[in-house]
């Protein structure tokens, strides 16, 4: 082995901007990230100050400082200069006596201020020292170093990394009783209105949890000179009073027992049960919930000026870990990390929402070592226990709903018996008139008449109230049904487009084969297979098409459906000169009847399918051939079972039948769409489907149905 050397990493120029604006994704992102230093610098103060950043000028800048402990030459060149530096992950622990837990731990957080502007001051004083060091960072020089350095007539000899440039440092004497540091950001990236300005004093106040007490204050200021509203505003977290309902619960670290909310359907209230957890679980967590429904949500709106309800907060030892609320003026554009709204899709109406909620979820460093941050500050690693964290949340937010669900249920009960009650009341009134009339002076009769004809206009406006208020109930259950149909067909165009665009691309790759190789006789045999290809796949096209175009046609509303006289109809006149024509016997066998408001259509769509797999089962059946569907009532589900005596289903098949494109007959013609629109169909009625042992023997195939009669009656 000769010419051995040794070589070295170095850090690219580019180095700045993808540790600074591109690895921190938002401007409130940025803020945190700078305040947080203050946090663990020991500060008891910090001070956010915007400075002419409405129009942006010369003027234009943004000064962050604090009363912590500063840094001296050393930290400043062996700390803050140092790209990743560990001195945060050796001492977890800030100097006593706070003794806070560090927050910073990659090193990379100082270059979050590129994202806010491109020249940065940085002035830090040591408590006790009479020396303020500073320094300048002018991120436009590496920018125009950069910029040189990708030019194609760059003279190479000239080439300069990251850490060959040299940035401005000098000193200047203070006050001795002078400590902390000010960063002060100048040519200010991108304009600040009084709206963004208030964005970040809110989004800052959720940087300390407010469900945990700490001993020595960590107050944040923010102030600007543009505005009169907003001159040292202390930042507060207000955001937890007037919730209708707020839960809690903790966990006993001795035992291993975290505790979890569960919701008891008996006594529809909302306990708190215990579980095992292990050292490679996710660990122990404490949450606290609220709840906040429209009357409670406008007095918190009215209270909390510029609060708002937004979901759930992680913190660990106190800090929040991540700005979830990713800075976004319009909050339909801020990201759902934790998944709470993306649920609302599948069940719109029994799904709370962030708007709806507050949550704070409490973890340590101790406790939660695994549960990991990501290095832009907007999400966490995705491993297994971070997957169990998130699991948990929604877990108990799923438990809160079934509460607050059953809570609405009493209260429209409550208010549906109470205009009965008085209705009642009113009639008994009535007849207590009438009796009084009977052996009163003709002076009261007088009067009476006046009060009888009182209390009947009051007894018609209540009997019209009732009325309206089954009406409005009626018309919330169709609005439901419709959301929750389209959502669902939201879900098949969106598989089908993916299917589609696999499908084209098939093509196109079949296609190419034939521009490029035809004609040559030695590849027929490949002509044929990609041929028959193209025709499996235009097929599959044509289907999808066709499936599309039936929702096209059909109508969207809402009517009243007697599934025993649909099913009915379906096998003795839509389908009937099939059977006779394919010489198929066919049984339907409904006991129990029941009407409920659905897309016609769409609950067609069920048995049409059914029928359809059944009649491409049967073809190859010699013999006697049969169909037969029966339904009943059983307990609290409506169970149907669809029956044929045809080829049946191989096991090794069984469980991909339902899924989009799986098919066995695309000889005849199938497209494997038939029992993926069946399960989602029963899918969007809350109802469950499954393959079981067929009804004849020795072939076959029997699927089971279940209809869950609460959402059915709910819906009459």
């Amino acid at each position: 082995m000769s010419n051995i050397k040794n070589l070295k990493f170095n850090f690219d120029i580019s180095s700045y901007r993808l540790l600074g604006r591109e690895l921190i994704t938002d401007r409130i992102t940025a803020l945190f990230e700078i305040v947080k230093n203050s946090y663990d610098a020991n500060s008891e103060n910090v001070s956010v100050k915007f400075f002419d950043v409405n129009t942006l000028s010369n003027k234009s800048r943004i000064v962050i400082e604090d009363d912590g402990s500063g840094m001296d030459l050393f930290d400043l060149e062996n700390k803050w200069m140092v790209i990743g530096t560990m001195s945060k992950r050796e001492t977890r622990r800030s100097p006593a006596p706070y003794n806070r837990r560090v927050v910073g731990k990659k090193g990379v957080g100082r270059f979050a201020v590129d994202k806010l502007g491109a020249k940065v001051i940085l002035k830090t004083t040591m408590k006790g020292s009479t020396i303020r060091h500073c320094l300048e960072t002018d991120w436009t020089k590496y920018e125009q170093i950069e910029s040189k350095q990708l030019q194609l007539s760059f003279d190479d000899s000239k080439f300069q990394y990251f850490t060959d440039i040299e940035n401005k440092y000098w000193e200047e004497t203070v006050e001795k009783k002078t400590h902390g540091t000010s960063i002060e950001i100048y040519n200010i990236t991108d304009p600040w209105v009084e709206k963004d300005i208030r964005k970040a004093t809110t989004e800052l106040s959720k940087l300390i949890s407010p469900i945990e007490t700490f001993d020595y204050p960590f107050n944040i200021y923010v102030s600007s000179n543009e505005y009169k509203e907003l001159n040292d505003v202390l930042v507060q977290n207000n955001s937890i009073g007037f919730a209708t309902l707020e839960v809690e619960i903790d966990f006993d670290l001795r035992r291993k027992k975290q505790q979890r909310l569960f919701f008891n359907e008996q006594t529809n209230n909302l306990d708190i049960i215990e579980s095992d957890y292990d050292d490679d679980s996710m660990g122990p967590v404490k949450m606290r919930l609220f709840y906040f429904d429209q009357n409670d949500k406008r007095k918190f709106n009215k209270s909390y000026s510029g609060a708002i309800i937004d979901g759930v907060k992680i913190y660990r030892d106190g800090l929040i870990t991540t700005p979830f609320a990713e800075y976004a003026l319009e909050r339909d554009k801020e990201r759902d990390i934790l998944g709470i709204d993306k649920r609302r899709y599948s069940g719109f109406f029994d799904k709370i929402s962030s708007r709806d909620l507050l949550g704070f979820i409490e973890i340590t460093d101790k406790n939660n070592p695994l549960i990991l941050e990501s290095t832009n500050r907007q999400d966490f690693v995705d491993n297994k226990q971070y997957r169990e964290l998130r699991t948990f949340i929604i877990d108990q937010i799923k438990e809160l709903e079934k509460k607050i669900s059953a809570q609405k249920t009493e209260e429209r009960e409550e208010t549906k018996s109470k205009l009965k009650i008085a209705h009642n009341d009113l009639q008994k009134t009535s007849a207590i008139i009438r009796a009084i009339r009977k052996i009163a002076t003709p002076e009261v009769k007088e009067k009476l008449t006046q009060v009888t004809s009182n209390v009947r206009e009051i007894e018609v406006q209540i009997k019209r109230g009732i009325s309206d208020y089954n009406e409005l109930e009626k018309e919330q259950i169709k609005q439901r049904n419709l959301f929750l149909s389209l959502m669902s067909l939201q879900d098949y165009a969106s598989e089908i487009s993916h299917v589609v665009r696999t499908s084209i691309s098939n093509i196109s790759d079949s296609a190419k084969f034939f521009t490029v190789y035809y004609p040559d006789e030695k590849y027929n045999n490949h002509y044929l297979k990609h041929a028959d290809h193209i025709g499996v796949e235009m097929n599959k096209l044509s289907s999808a098409i066709d499936f599309m175009l039936s929702y096209a046609k059909s109508n969207v509303g809402f009517t009243e459906i007697d599934l025993r006289a649909t099913i009915s109809d379906l096998f003795n006149k839509t389908y009937r000169d099939r059977f006779i024509k394919n010489d198929i016997h066919y049984t339907v066998e409904m006991k129990d009847s029941f009407v409920f408001t659905h897309n016609l259509k769409f609950f067609e769509d069920i048995f049409e399918n059914l029928i359809g797999n059944s009649l491409k089962a049967l073809k190859s059946i010699k013999g006697k051939k049969h169909i037969k569907c029966s339904g009943n009532l059983n307990g609290d589900m409506y169970e149907i079972y669809f029956s044929d005596n045809g080829v049946g289903v191989p096991k090794r098949i069984q469980n991909k039948i339902f899924n989009i494109y799986f098919t066995t007959t695309e000889s005849e013609g199938g497209a494997g769409m038939g029992l993926y629109i069946v399960k989602t169909r029963i899918n969007a009625m809350k109802g469950s489907v499954e393959l079981i042992e067929n009804e004849f023997k020795p072939t076959g195939t029997t699927f089971k149905i279940c209809l869950p009669l609460k959402v059915i009656k709910d819906e009459i």
